[in-house]
Protein backbone atom coordinates (compact mmCIF):
# COMPACT_ATOMS: atom_id res chain seq x y z
CA UNK A 1 0.00 0.00 0.00
CA UNK A 2 1.90 3.16 -1.42
CA UNK A 3 5.11 3.96 -0.62
CA UNK A 4 7.42 7.29 0.53
CA UNK A 5 10.86 8.65 0.12
CA UNK A 6 12.56 11.95 0.00
CA UNK A 7 15.44 14.20 1.26
CA UNK A 8 15.62 17.22 3.15
CA UNK A 9 18.26 19.89 3.71
CA UNK A 10 19.52 23.16 2.78
CA UNK A 11 20.16 22.24 -0.85
CA UNK A 12 17.68 19.47 -1.67
CA UNK A 13 16.25 20.65 -4.67
CA UNK A 14 19.78 19.99 -6.44
CA UNK A 15 19.47 16.42 -5.48
CA UNK A 16 15.56 15.87 -7.29
CA UNK A 17 16.61 13.38 -9.71
CA UNK A 18 18.34 11.24 -6.64
CA UNK A 19 14.95 11.71 -5.14
CA UNK A 20 13.21 10.24 -8.45
CA UNK A 21 15.11 7.24 -9.06
CA UNK A 22 14.67 6.55 -5.12
CA UNK A 23 11.08 6.54 -5.88
CA UNK A 24 11.06 4.38 -8.57
CA UNK A 25 13.20 1.85 -6.72
CA UNK A 26 9.63 1.41 -4.81
CA UNK A 27 7.52 1.89 -7.87
CA UNK A 28 6.20 -1.88 -6.98
CA UNK A 29 4.44 -0.25 -3.79
CA UNK A 30 2.39 2.03 -6.18
CA UNK A 31 0.55 0.66 -9.29
CA UNK A 32 -1.02 3.96 -9.97
CA UNK A 33 1.55 6.34 -10.08
CA UNK A 34 5.12 7.11 -9.40
CA UNK A 35 5.43 11.09 -8.70
CA UNK A 36 7.82 13.64 -6.86
CA UNK A 37 7.87 17.34 -5.65
CA UNK A 38 9.86 19.41 -4.42
CA UNK A 39 9.30 22.34 -2.26
CA UNK A 40 9.29 25.99 -3.06
CA UNK A 41 11.69 26.94 -1.04
CA UNK A 42 14.07 24.07 -2.56
CA UNK A 43 14.92 22.55 0.75
CA UNK A 44 12.75 19.48 0.22
CA UNK A 45 11.89 16.90 -2.34
CA UNK A 46 9.26 14.12 -1.65
CA UNK A 47 8.24 11.09 -3.75
CA UNK A 48 5.29 8.84 -3.51
CA UNK A 49 4.19 5.34 -5.03
CA UNK A 50 0.10 5.15 -5.15
CA UNK A 51 -1.53 2.83 -4.74
CA UNK A 52 -5.75 4.78 -4.59
CA UNK A 53 -7.65 2.42 -2.28
CA UNK A 54 -10.39 4.85 -0.58
CA UNK A 55 -11.19 6.36 -4.09
CA UNK A 56 -10.02 4.72 -7.23
CA UNK A 57 -10.14 7.88 -9.11
CA UNK A 58 -8.47 10.22 -6.38
CA UNK A 59 -5.18 12.72 -7.38
CA UNK A 60 -1.75 11.28 -6.61
CA UNK A 61 1.06 12.23 -4.38
CA UNK A 62 2.50 13.89 -3.43
CA UNK A 63 -0.06 16.48 -2.05
CA UNK A 64 1.07 20.43 -1.92
CA UNK A 65 -1.23 22.92 0.34
CA UNK A 66 -1.09 26.04 -1.68
CA UNK A 67 -1.44 28.42 1.47
CA UNK A 68 0.64 27.19 3.55
CA UNK A 69 2.90 25.57 1.16
CA UNK A 70 3.63 22.26 2.85
CA UNK A 71 4.63 19.46 1.44
CA UNK A 72 2.84 16.02 2.17
CA UNK A 73 4.15 11.93 1.39
CA UNK A 74 2.05 9.79 2.97
CA UNK A 75 1.53 5.92 2.75
CA UNK A 76 -1.25 4.32 4.63
CA UNK A 77 -5.28 5.16 5.73
CA UNK A 78 -6.76 6.60 8.44
CA UNK A 79 -10.32 5.15 9.06
CA UNK A 80 -11.80 7.75 10.58
CA UNK A 81 -10.61 10.65 8.85
CA UNK A 82 -14.39 12.15 7.39
CA UNK A 83 -14.80 12.16 11.03
CA UNK A 84 -12.27 14.17 11.73
CA UNK A 85 -12.67 16.54 9.24
CA UNK A 86 -16.09 17.57 10.66
CA UNK A 87 -14.60 18.00 13.96
CA UNK A 88 -11.90 19.80 13.00
CA UNK A 89 -13.91 22.06 10.32
CA UNK A 90 -11.66 20.99 7.34
CA UNK A 91 -14.10 20.59 4.22
CA UNK A 92 -13.10 18.20 1.46
CA UNK A 93 -14.03 17.71 -2.04
CA UNK A 94 -15.49 14.84 -3.41
CA UNK A 95 -12.31 13.42 -4.67
CA UNK A 96 -10.08 14.28 -2.02
CA UNK A 97 -9.31 11.57 0.27
CA UNK A 98 -7.88 10.73 3.69
CA UNK A 99 -4.19 12.27 2.59
CA UNK A 100 -6.13 15.52 1.76
CA UNK A 101 -7.11 15.77 5.66
CA UNK A 102 -3.81 14.79 6.76
CA UNK A 103 -2.50 17.52 4.70
CA UNK A 104 -4.45 20.56 6.10
CA UNK A 105 -5.32 19.55 9.69
CA UNK A 106 -1.31 19.63 9.69
CA UNK A 107 -1.39 23.38 7.92
CA UNK A 108 -4.37 24.07 10.53
CA UNK A 109 -3.17 22.31 13.59
CA UNK A 110 0.34 21.07 13.29
CA UNK A 111 1.71 17.69 14.64
CA UNK A 112 -0.64 17.90 17.61
CA UNK A 113 -3.34 16.13 14.53
CA UNK A 114 -1.51 13.23 15.10
CA UNK A 115 -3.28 12.46 18.54
CA UNK A 116 -6.72 12.08 16.58
CA UNK A 117 -5.63 10.12 13.64
CA UNK A 118 -7.06 6.22 14.20
CA UNK A 119 -4.90 4.05 11.43
CA UNK A 120 -2.00 2.61 10.00
CA UNK A 121 0.35 5.16 8.41
CA UNK A 122 3.60 6.20 7.55
CA UNK A 123 3.94 10.03 6.54
CA UNK A 124 6.36 12.81 5.97
CA UNK A 125 5.34 16.51 5.78
CA UNK A 126 7.89 19.40 5.07
CA UNK A 127 6.79 22.26 6.06
CA UNK A 128 8.25 25.80 5.27
CA UNK A 129 6.78 28.26 7.40
CA UNK A 130 9.62 25.99 10.06
CA UNK A 131 12.01 24.76 7.89
CA UNK A 132 11.15 21.06 9.01
CA UNK A 133 10.48 17.98 7.64
CA UNK A 134 8.59 16.17 10.08
CA UNK A 135 8.35 11.69 9.73
CA UNK A 136 5.82 9.94 11.52
CA UNK A 137 4.56 6.73 11.75
CA UNK A 138 1.39 4.88 13.52
CA UNK A 139 0.60 3.91 17.06
CA UNK A 140 1.90 0.47 17.33
CA UNK A 141 4.14 0.62 13.77
CA UNK A 142 2.04 -1.17 11.15
CA UNK A 143 4.01 1.19 7.93
CA UNK A 144 7.51 1.03 8.07
CA UNK A 145 9.93 4.44 7.39
CA UNK A 146 13.61 4.52 7.53
CA UNK A 147 15.62 7.37 7.54
CA UNK A 148 19.59 8.10 7.67
CA UNK A 149 21.29 11.61 8.21
CA UNK A 150 24.36 12.03 5.25
CA UNK A 151 26.49 15.47 4.78
CA UNK A 152 23.48 17.88 6.48
CA UNK A 153 20.86 16.35 4.67
CA UNK A 154 18.48 13.52 6.27
CA UNK A 155 16.93 10.76 3.24
CA UNK A 156 14.28 8.46 4.20
CA UNK A 157 12.61 5.77 2.30
CA UNK A 158 9.46 2.69 3.32
CA UNK A 159 12.59 0.31 2.39
CA UNK A 160 15.68 0.03 3.88
CA UNK A 161 16.96 -1.13 0.64
CA UNK A 162 15.71 2.63 -1.90
CA UNK A 163 17.90 4.09 1.55
CA UNK A 164 21.08 1.65 0.80
CA UNK A 165 21.02 2.98 -2.69
CA UNK A 166 21.40 6.38 -1.43
CA UNK A 167 25.11 5.92 -0.26
CA UNK A 168 27.43 3.39 1.25
CA UNK A 169 25.69 1.51 3.98
CA UNK A 170 27.56 -1.06 5.46
CA UNK A 171 26.15 -4.18 6.29
CA UNK A 172 26.35 -4.43 10.07
CA UNK A 173 26.31 -8.46 11.92
CA UNK A 174 24.11 -7.39 15.57
CA UNK A 175 23.80 -9.98 17.73
CA UNK A 176 20.33 -10.15 17.82
CA UNK A 177 20.24 -11.34 14.15
CA UNK A 178 22.33 -14.39 15.05
CA UNK A 179 19.90 -15.00 18.13
CA UNK A 180 16.17 -14.41 16.19
CA UNK A 181 17.18 -14.16 12.66
CA UNK A 182 16.18 -10.15 12.98
CA UNK A 183 16.90 -7.00 14.30
CA UNK A 184 15.10 -5.33 16.94
CA UNK A 185 14.07 -1.66 18.15
CA UNK A 186 15.20 1.04 15.64
CA UNK A 187 18.66 -0.60 14.69
CA UNK A 188 19.02 -1.78 10.76
CA UNK A 189 21.56 -4.13 9.65
CA UNK A 190 22.83 -1.88 7.72
CA UNK A 191 25.13 1.08 9.24
CA UNK A 192 23.50 5.01 9.79
CA UNK A 193 20.16 3.44 8.38
CA UNK A 194 17.75 3.46 11.73
CA UNK A 195 13.96 2.31 11.76
CA UNK A 196 11.43 5.21 12.97
CA UNK A 197 10.10 3.67 16.03
CA UNK A 198 5.94 3.22 16.07
CA UNK A 199 4.35 5.96 17.61
CA UNK A 200 7.41 8.37 16.99
CA UNK A 201 7.80 11.75 15.87
CA UNK A 202 10.72 12.73 14.10
CA UNK A 203 11.51 16.83 13.57
CA UNK A 204 14.61 17.73 11.61
CA UNK A 205 15.57 21.47 11.11
CA UNK A 206 16.91 21.83 7.80
CA UNK A 207 18.97 25.39 8.75
CA UNK A 208 20.91 23.56 11.66
CA UNK A 209 20.62 19.70 10.80
CA UNK A 210 19.33 19.41 14.38
CA UNK A 211 16.95 16.28 14.82
CA UNK A 212 14.46 15.59 17.62
CA UNK A 213 12.74 12.47 17.96
CA UNK A 214 9.60 12.31 20.91
CA UNK A 215 6.82 9.68 21.22
CA UNK A 216 3.31 11.09 21.17
CA UNK A 217 1.50 8.08 22.20
CA UNK A 218 1.83 5.27 24.90
CA UNK A 219 0.46 1.88 25.52
CA UNK A 220 1.19 2.13 28.91
CA UNK A 221 -0.64 5.62 29.43
CA UNK A 222 -3.85 4.18 28.77
CA UNK A 223 -6.18 3.33 31.53
CA UNK A 224 -6.59 -0.54 32.66
CA UNK A 225 -10.02 -1.58 32.66
CA UNK A 226 -11.01 -2.40 35.75
CA UNK A 227 -14.74 -3.84 35.21
CA UNK A 228 -16.20 -7.36 35.46
CA UNK A 229 -16.19 -10.00 32.12
CA UNK A 230 -19.54 -8.85 31.42
CA UNK A 231 -18.61 -5.02 31.00
CA UNK A 232 -15.76 -5.90 29.12
CA UNK A 233 -17.01 -8.42 26.21
CA UNK A 234 -19.91 -5.77 26.23
CA UNK A 235 -17.63 -2.42 25.56
CA UNK A 236 -15.18 -4.62 23.48
CA UNK A 237 -18.29 -5.46 20.81
CA UNK A 238 -19.34 -2.01 20.96
CA UNK A 239 -16.01 -1.11 20.00
CA UNK A 240 -15.67 -4.21 17.43
CA UNK A 241 -19.25 -2.95 15.53
CA UNK A 242 -17.95 0.65 15.30
CA UNK A 243 -14.39 0.19 14.21
CA UNK A 244 -14.65 -2.87 11.59
CA UNK A 245 -16.93 -1.48 9.34
CA UNK A 246 -14.30 1.89 9.34
CA UNK A 247 -11.94 -0.42 7.98
CA UNK A 248 -14.31 -1.88 4.99
CA UNK A 249 -13.34 -0.71 1.49
CA UNK A 250 -16.29 1.59 -0.15
CA UNK A 251 -16.34 -0.84 -3.33
CA UNK A 252 -16.67 -4.71 -3.62
CA UNK A 253 -14.24 -6.47 -1.73
CA UNK A 254 -13.51 -10.23 -0.22
CA UNK A 255 -12.18 -11.39 2.80
CA UNK A 256 -9.83 -14.16 3.22
CA UNK A 257 -10.88 -16.80 6.25
CA UNK A 258 -8.61 -18.39 8.17
CA UNK A 259 -11.37 -20.54 9.86
CA UNK A 260 -10.62 -19.21 13.15
CA UNK A 261 -13.15 -17.03 15.62
CA UNK A 262 -11.52 -13.85 14.92
CA UNK A 263 -11.68 -14.29 11.53
CA UNK A 264 -15.16 -15.35 11.83
CA UNK A 265 -16.51 -12.90 13.58
CA UNK A 266 -15.04 -9.81 10.74
CA UNK A 267 -16.70 -11.77 8.05
CA UNK A 268 -20.39 -11.30 10.35
CA UNK A 269 -19.08 -7.73 10.87
CA UNK A 270 -18.22 -6.94 7.78
CA UNK A 271 -21.72 -8.96 6.01
CA UNK A 272 -23.56 -7.02 3.26
CA UNK A 273 -27.26 -5.78 4.52
CA UNK A 274 -28.80 -8.54 2.10
CA UNK A 275 -28.10 -11.68 2.69
CA UNK A 276 -27.38 -13.97 -0.43
CA UNK A 277 -27.12 -17.46 1.49
CA UNK A 278 -25.43 -20.39 -1.10
CA UNK A 279 -27.13 -23.36 0.02
CA UNK A 280 -30.42 -25.12 0.35
CA UNK A 281 -32.86 -24.46 3.52
CA UNK A 282 -34.41 -27.14 5.43
CA UNK A 283 -36.50 -27.03 7.94
CA UNK A 284 -35.53 -28.90 11.41
CA UNK A 285 -36.89 -32.22 11.43
CA UNK A 286 -37.89 -32.24 8.12
CA UNK A 287 -36.47 -35.16 5.70
CA UNK A 288 -33.39 -33.90 3.82
CA UNK A 289 -31.16 -35.90 1.27
CA UNK A 290 -27.99 -36.28 4.14
CA UNK A 291 -31.29 -38.14 6.38
CA UNK A 292 -32.10 -40.99 6.33
CA UNK A 293 -36.04 -43.24 6.33
CA UNK A 294 -36.88 -43.60 10.38
CA UNK A 295 -33.79 -41.49 11.79
CA UNK A 296 -34.96 -39.09 14.73
CA UNK A 297 -35.34 -35.50 14.46
CA UNK A 298 -32.48 -33.38 14.99
CA UNK A 299 -32.46 -30.31 17.35
CA UNK A 300 -31.11 -27.79 14.56
CA UNK A 301 -32.22 -24.10 14.46
CA UNK A 302 -35.62 -23.34 12.65
CA UNK A 303 -33.07 -22.99 9.17
CA UNK A 304 -30.09 -25.01 8.82
CA UNK A 305 -28.07 -25.21 5.25
CA UNK A 306 -27.64 -27.99 3.14
CA UNK A 307 -24.24 -27.52 0.75
CA UNK A 308 -25.44 -29.32 -2.61
CA UNK A 309 -27.81 -26.95 -3.96
CA UNK A 310 -28.78 -23.27 -4.40
CA UNK A 311 -31.94 -22.33 -2.31
CA UNK A 312 -35.40 -21.53 -4.27
CA UNK A 313 -36.49 -19.35 -1.39
CA UNK A 314 -33.86 -18.12 1.06
CA UNK A 315 -34.74 -17.55 4.71
CA UNK A 316 -35.36 -14.02 6.36
CA UNK A 317 -31.32 -12.57 7.60
CA UNK A 318 -30.93 -12.73 11.42
CA UNK A 319 -28.56 -10.10 12.61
Amino acid sequence: MCGIAGLAGADAARHERTVGAMGTTQAHHGPDGTMHAAADDGRAVLAMNTLLIVDQQAMPGPYLDPESGILLAFNGEIYNYRQQATAWGIPLAPRETDAHLVLRAWAKLGPSCLDGLDGMFALAVYDPRAGTLFLARDRLGEKPLYWRLDGGRLAFASEVTTLTGYGPAPLVLRPEVLAIETPVGADTPFQGIQLLAPATLLAFDVATGSLDQHTYWALPDRQPFTGSYREALAKFSVVLAEQIPLRAPAGDFALLLSGGLDSSVLAYLLRRPVCSPSATPVRAGSTSRRSRPGSQPTSAPNWWWSSRTRPTSPPPCRT
